[in-house]
């Protein structure tokens, strides 16, 4: 039997939200109302997780709220849990938590917790990125990402993310430009897709991975 080797250089953040009606999925809502838009989060995060089990790396995960069967997944996992610290909109939290992981860490890759399709094949081509690159974002289907990563700390200090517009199909454009101003060694890997929208859910379902 072939180990796998943990890597004591790298950190995958994991954010996620806590496990309560109406703060999930919130624009799945009118669709399955809070309870089945929670129903669609928590397979969401179970995927999300069971994809970080297999990164070749250490993991983090970073909680809008204080959950405790979040905590003990992660504590089973062998995995460090946090709060959030950081106030603001994503943007700062995602900068947050890149600064805090690059003190320790030579490359840290972020995800949410929305796309079904991360495994240890993109971490692994992320991580390869990071070698000659300073960021790697993994593009989403809706112009938005999936995953960042960096390598450098000084990027991340000041928030470089002051006009990017989130949730909007700008999101990746607008982040690629604000750490242009900063960097050239950008690279953007292929786009996955994640669920955000009742349409996502549809795709989901129809193909196999969730079930409504």
């Amino acid at each position: 039997m072939i180990m796998s080797v943990r890597s004591e250089q790298d950190l995958l953040v994991v954010f996620a939200r806590a496990l309560e009606e109406g703060k999930v999925k919130t624009r799945l809502i009118p669709a399955v109302g809070e309870a089945g838009a929670l129903k669609v989060y928590r397979q969401l995060l179970d995927i999300t997780l069971d994809a970080a089990s297999a990164f070749p790396g250490h993991v983090e995960l970073w909680t809008d709220r204080a959950d405790e069967t979040l905590s003990a997944r992660a504590r089973r996992a062998g995995w460090a849990s946090r709060l959030q610290q950081s106030h603001g909109d994503l943007g700062e939290r995602m900068c947050h938590a890149l600064a805090h992981g690059l003190q320790r860490y030579r490359r840290v890759l972020l995800v949410g917790s929305d796309c079904l399709l991360l495994d240890r094949g993109y971490f692994q081509q992320a991580l390869n990125a990071l070698e000659t690159s300073d960021v790697v974002f993994g593009a989403s289907e809706d112009g938005g990402y999936v995953l960042i990563g960096s390598s450098q700390q000084r990027l991340w200090k000041p928030n470089p993310f002051q006009v990017v517009r989130w949730g909007t199909g700008h999101a990746l454009a607008d982040s690629q430009a604000a750490l242009a101003l900063h960097t050239d060694r950008l690279v953007t890997l292929p786009a996955l897709w994640d669920v955000d929208e009742p349409e996502d859910l549809a795709r989901a379902v129809t193909l196999g991975l969730i079930k409504p």
